[in-house]
Order: C-alpha cells, then sequence, then structure tokens
C-alpha cells in the first residue's frame, strides 16, 4: 500500500507558551495523517524552548532573537522533509479533518497553490462569523463542519492570510521562499500569494475548513502605535517592489514588474 506523503508542520513562536502547547495539543489529537512539526522559537524568554525541547514529536530550531516571522518560516522550509508544507501560527487551534481537507483542496488540482482555511479573526476573505463560549463548542462545531469535503465551497481568492496556510513543497523551490525583508510581519503573505499567482498558481480558500484563531497575540505585546508603524512601513515596501498597492493586489490586479 503507497504510504501517504507527509507534511511539514511549521511554527513559528515566541513566548506565549500555553497557547503555543495548546496548538500542538490539537495537532496531536485531531491530525491523522503523517507530519512532521517543526517549531521555530524567536528567542522566547517565557521557557518556551525549554518546554518545546522535552516534547520528542517536536522539532525545535531555536534562535537567540526574534527574526521575524518570514525568516522563521523559511527556516522551517529549509529543514522540512515533507511532500507538503503548512504554515501555522502558534496561536490557532485546529481541530478534526482540518489538514486532510486542506490537503484534499490543495491535490484537487495541480494548479492551486496555496489553499487556506475560513477563520474567526483573519482577512475579510476568510471570515466566518461563529460565537463559541468554549473550546469543546469550537471542537463540536468543527467536527460537523468538517465532516466531508465539499469543492462547492471552495472558492479562489487574490490573497490568503498566512495564520494558517498549505502548499507543496515544490511551490518554494519554483516561487522563493518567503520575503525577509518584510521583518517581523504583515504583508509578507500578500507578497507570497501575489508571487504564486505571478507564476500562474492559484490561490484557494477552503470553505469546507475552519481553523480558529486566538489572534496576533505577539503583535498585541507591541502596542497599537508600533503595530501601526510596522504595517505603514511594509506597505511601502510591498508597493516599491511591485508597483501596486497591497490593496490592488488583493482585488486581484498583477503588474508584472521585476522585483527590487
Amino acid at each position: 500500500m503507497e504510504q501517504t506523503p507527509t507534511t511539514t508542520i511549521i511554527i513559528p513562536s515566541r513566548n506565549q507558551r500555553h497557547t503555543t502547547l495548546q496548538c500542538l495539543q490539537c495537532i496531536r489529537r485531531y491530525t491523522t495523517s503523517p507530519v512532521e512539526i517543526i517549531v521555530v522559537d524567536n528567542g522566547s524568554t517565557d521557557g518556551s524552548a525549554e518546554a518545546l525541547a522535552r516534547m520528542p514529536e517536536v522539532r525545535l530550531i531555536r534562535n537567540d532573537h526574534n527574526s521575524g516571522f518570514a525568516a522563521a518560516v523559511n527556516q522551517g522550509i529549509r529543514s522540512a522533509n515533507g511532500a507538503y508544507i503548512v504554515l501555522l501560527n502558534n496561536d490557532t487551534l485546529p481541530s478534526h479533518r482540518w489538514m486532510a481537507n486542506l490537503l484534499t483542496v490543495l491535490r484537487s488540482d495541480a494548479r492551486i497553490g496555496l489553499v487556506g482555511p475560513l477563520s474567526n479573526r483573519v482577512i475579510p476573505e476568510q471570515k466566518v462569523r461563529v460565537r463559541f463560549s468554549t473550546a469543546k463548542a469550537m471542537h463540536a462545531f468543527c467536527r460537523k463542519f468538517h465532516h466531508r469535503s465539499n469543492p462547492a465551497k471552495w472558492r479562489t481568492s487574490p490573497r490568503l492570510s498566512g495564520f494558517c496556510l498549505a502548499f507543496r513543497a515544490g511551490l518554494a523551490e519554483r516561487i522563493g521562499l518567503l520575503d525577509e525583508r518584510f521583518g517581523v510581519g504583515t504583508y509578507e503573505d500578500d507578497d507570497y500569494c501575489y508571487r504564486a499567482r505571478l507564476a500562474g498558481y492559484r490561490c484557494v480558500i477552503a470553505g469546507d475548513t475552519y481553523v480558529h484563531h486566538l489572534g496576533s497575540r505577539t503583535f498585541r505585546k507591541r502596542g497599537k502605535e508600533e503595530f501601526k508603524k510596522i504595517l505603514a512601513q511594509n506597505r511601502r515596501y510591498f508597493i516599491a517592489k511591485w508597483g501596486i498597492t497591497p490593496e490592488a493586489a488583493a482585488r486581484g490586479a498583477l503588474y508584472k514588474t521585476i522585483p527590487q
């Protein structure tokens, strides 16, 4: 019998020890296909790395400073052995069939480059209104919602959020790694989707899949003003790189400029 290809889950983390361990617990409980888990710790000071080092199912890459989201993800991609890669924020709670559904979309068409789920805290294209009073209620919802793949709920989108993003390992070989010049984060996922589309791939929302997102907890620690500054800086870099605004790219525009 042919063995199912392994999927590498790459989780960047910085502090938020309890949140990261919650995420890993959900992966263990609700992921049935073969996976390797790589956690890239960006200089945590709360004991996260020490706790992760004691987990035999986790391959830990430990940085002594915050290298940023894209750089951490790229470290994971370079070390990945899987035929498929899933980027996953440490502040997420995956549930029943989450990965199986995402990979079903990805495998359905070679022209699909990137796949992302619905969520509660995410860009408008992927957002769904849900209310859960407990994690138990959320998992009960997902058990029904993810009962089986439903292609009628899949839809193409010019962009996807990087909080949970699935793609073939070969995509990174074709379009490259994430752009580390986006620093600690924001717009690197817009950039990656744009590059995939320029290469002829589609970005698809798996409307039959929900991944709960506790929501940018690392950025909250930085404060609103610093977050706004990072957002504005990275927006300017995106425009300088592509000659197009992220908003225009999100509406589906493609200007085939040479990146600076």
